[in-house]
């Protein structure tokens, strides 16, 4: 390369990957907090998500996550967080996160695999009201969710 040449960026060495993070989709968690293993998860957890997201929203430029909403499930489902936005979020996450910590730990939960299907149904439900709303504009030609656990797979597709 010659003296008076500079490098050429990343962005211009790959305009798409800049495209393709400015159209990232919202995210959804949602948390199964049935005993015995959510006492041994919870502050770790917590932990966990309080940091990746305190980096997440101090980050510059376009978002990997633009908006984040937390589901969680016991015996039946309940959104702690509908979308918030990450960039100017973190307070409120954090408010969030204090209070997924405060869940009770122990206590007689009867397990209802129905209640993570439906919170994963709910949870695609705001993702289509908010990508309605939220997300005017947005390039969502399709997007697909798949759920994993030790006993089902739960795959949709949003057209």
């Amino acid at each position: 390369m010659s003296p008076g040449r500079q490098r050429p960026s990343v962005v211009e060495k790959c305009p798409a990957a800049t495209t393709a993070r400015s159209r990232q989709s919202p995210r959804i968690l949602v948390v199964d907090i049935h005993p015995p293993h959510w006492d041994n998860t919870c502050h770790k957890l917590c932990e966990a998500l309080e940091n990746v997201f305190s980096l997440a929203c101090s980050l510059t430029g376009s978002p990997r996550i633009p908006s984040f909403s937390l589901y969680v499930v016991q015996n039946q489902q309940e959104c702690l967080l509908p979308f918030v936005a990450l960039k100017g979020g973190f307070p409120r996450l954090q408010s969030c996160f204090a209070e997924l910590g405060a869940l009770p730990k122990e206590g007689v939960f009867q397990p209802k695999e129905e209640a993570v299907v439906q919170a994963v149904l709910d949870g695609l439900q705001q993702f289509k009201q908010y990508t309605g709303q939220g997300m005017a504009g947005a390039c969502l030609n399709s997007s697909s969710v798949e759920v994993r656990s030790g006993k089902f797979i739960i795959t949709f597709k949003l057209l």
